[in-house]
């Protein structure tokens, strides 16, 4: 049964002064506490709408196409109805590809994460990088998922800057060829999005990994609860999601179900990557 949340958050539209509030509840997970970073004013903090009266939209994000997604994070997500965005990358996919089109037909969303994952780029030149991995990675998603105008991407490892010379210029080559391809790119850092920012911000998206260092709830928690406060969009990204941690980047299987059931029973719009861009320029 989902929470109450005008009883377990009270007062939730009342934060003011610009300090953080921990705020503790249940939600069918035992007692969780998120940090909502209050804004002064309650205008400011519900300058957007969101579908159904939300306090903000949340998309979550999967990177390179992992068969541990297929197993356990998607049942994890259909059994909570959540709808996700899928960044894969094509070298990941033949062997499972017939799952990844049906997870696409039931409302998933499959986006671009280049055709093999390069992570050093300081070798390519712009023509290079969108013949092997762009335009190789578009050519087998519309080939086998179908023609889209609407897709998104996710930077490989992070990386906004491609081939040699200055900063400034790396990072405009590589922002030259997602305008040409791409409806907007992900990135992995930063503070949840301002949606009247879309214009300028589409293609530095920021993201969070929460369980990329720590195999806990709390950072996913705390990072959405910031998006609730302002009514931004939050995006979450994860790797594997594997029986137990492993390693770096890993997320356990109940870490990931806590996480999960946290966002489903939060005041959030959770939809995939394009769905909250298309409601973002409805306006």
């Amino acid at each position: 049964m989902k929470s109450n949340w005008s009883e377990t958050l009270p007062g939730f539209d009342d934060l003011g002064g610009g300090r953080p509030t921990r705020r503790t509840f249940a939600a069918g997970l035992g007692a969780l506490s998120v940090l909502v970073m209050s804004t002064p004013t309650k205008a400011s903090s519900r300058a957007f709408t969101w579908p159904d009266d939300r306090r903000a939209a949340v998309s979550l994000t999967y990177d390179d196409g992992l068969d541990s997604q297929l197993d356990n994070a998607v049942p994890q997500l259909d059994a909570l109805d959540l709808k996700a965005t899928f960044f894969v990358t094509g070298e990941n996919m033949d062997a499972r590809l017939k799952d990844w089109v049906a997870l696409s037909r039931r409302g998933h969303e499959i986006a671009d994460h280049t055709f093999s994952h390069p992570c050093i780029l300081d070798r390519y030149s712009a023509d290079a990088f969108q013949h092997k991995e762009l335009g190789a990675m578009e050519t087998y998603l519309n080939d086998n998922f179908g023609f889209s105008h609407a897709r998104t991407f996710a930077y490989p490892c992070g990386v906004t800057d491609l081939g040699e010379g200055p900063t400034v210029r790396r990072r405009s080559r590589y922002l030259d060829l997602m305008r040409a391809d791409f409806t907007a790119a992900r990135t992995v850092a930063g503070e949840p999005n301002d949606p009247r920012r879309l214009a300028r911000d589409r293609y530095r998206l920021h993201a969070f990994e929460p369980t990329y260092d720590h195999d806990q709830t709390q950072l996913a928690i705390d990072y959405v609860g910031k998006a609730i406060a302002k009514g931004y969009w939050a995006i979450l990204v994860f790797h594997e999601v594997i029986e137990r941690r492993l390693g770096e980047g890993d997320t356990s299987i109940g870490v990931h179900r806590a996480i999960l059931q946290w966002i489903a029973q939060a005041p959030v719009w959770c939809a995939p990557m394009s769905a909250v861009l298309g409601r973002i320029e409805q306006g």
